[in-house]
């Protein structure tokens, strides 16, 4: 029993930080572990790769006395940190990723007094996810990297935001923007998800449009056609990369919340739950985060009532414009607040 409880404590954290939207599948996962307990391997199914945004009431309330844990928000980040690919970041990044406090000691002046630009590192993928035990509801927000938001003065996008103050920072200031205190963060890469997918060997998830990029200088190229197809770890961040949008009904965020959770379902699929085994038992290289097994323990209850809550999807309120051929996303803060003051 030992040993079942400690699995299922790693699988839980994980889930938190690899499916993002892990509620919507937590039924898969209970399945699954019955199965792969009996040995009944299911084929592999395919995962719807959108689902329509708003709320899902699935009807179930859950005597509030049987549930275990307490209400918390975490906030999950997914930055473009590709050390692999780019050779150009400051020789001092590697150590402090993903914790880094200020950009002011990852600035470098020549012997004739010119700063050296160095390459910078983007929170492209943001959401906050709230998981409210009174009102049996999990409320996914999704935060732009676009976002002009104002700090001293001046307007900084969400994704460089991080990389400008640091972690610490940006958490208290993503607090400020939804109106939420922030409980727990979870921070991985394109690098380290798409090592996630060549663990798994592939998914199948579809592209929701052509994506054909090119940059000279780094090398980095983008061609992937737009449909549903078997994607591995390289098509994977070629996709989570690309920012080449020009519908307002694509992002990068509803591109990421999409695949995640295809990820998180391929996962808990009882015929890769061997493979997955091993993913989650070494967690650690994949997500940076603050939510312990010990904070899964105690909220082991209210986690496997996901699929039995109320789920939302809520886009921040707001819009995007061009500026110079560069997309942006104008927020309007007070109605996020508010928006979100319901589901607290």
């Amino acid at each position: 029993m030992n040993s079942l409880r400690t699995f299922l404590i790693t699988f839980g954290v994980s889930l938190l930080v690899f499916g993002l939207c892990a509620f919507f599948i937590t039924g898969l996962v209970l399945g699954s572990i019955s199965e792969m307990i009996s040995g009944e391997r299911p084929a592999e199914t395919a995962p719807a790769a959108t689902d329509a945004y708003g709320e899902i009431d699935t009807g179930i309330k859950v005597p509030i006395e049987e549930i275990r844990g307490e209400s918390f928000n975490i906030l999950l980040i997914g930055t473009d940190y590709r050390p692999s690919l780019y050779t150009d970041y400051h020789p001092a990044l590697a150590a402090q990723y993903p914790f880094l406090a200020s950009t002011a000691s990852l600035i470098s002046v020549g012997e004739d007094g010119e700063i050296k630009r160095y390459r910078t590192v983007s929170a492209d993928a943001v959401m906050l996810v709230s998981v409210n035990k009174e009102k049996q509801s999990v409320t996914v927000l999704q935060i732009p990297g676009e976002m002009q938001i104002s700090v001293g003065g001046v307007n900084v996008s969400v994704g460089d935001l991080y990389y400008l103050k640091g972690l610490d920072y940006f958490i208290k200031k993503m607090a400020g923007i939804t109106g939420m205190e922030i409980d727990y963060y979870a921070l991985t890469d394109i690098e380290r998800i798409a090592a996630v997918v060549d663990a798994m060997d592939t998914i199948n998830f579809t592209v929701p449009c052509d994506m054909q990029y090119t940059d000279e200088i780094s090398g980095l190229t983008i061609s992937l056609s737009g449909g549903t197809q078997n994607l591995d770890g390289n098509a994977v961040a070629q996709m989570l990369a690309f920012d080449g949008y020009t519908s307002s009904d694509l992002s990068r965020n509803k591109t990421a919340l999409a695949f995640f959770r295809a990820l998180a379902s391929k996962m808990t699929n009882a015929a890769y739950m061997r493979k997955a085994v091993s993913i989650f038992n070494s967690a650690g290289k994949y997500i940076d985060t603050n939510f312990t097994a010990d904070d899964f323990g105690k909220n082991i209850d209210l986690i496997f009532c996901y699929n039995r809550f109320t789920q939302n999807i809520i886009e921040y309120p707001g819009s995007y414009y061009y500026r110079d051929g560069v997309r942006y996303f104008s927020p309007n803060i007070s109605a996020a607040i508010s928006a979100m003051e319901s589901y607290k």
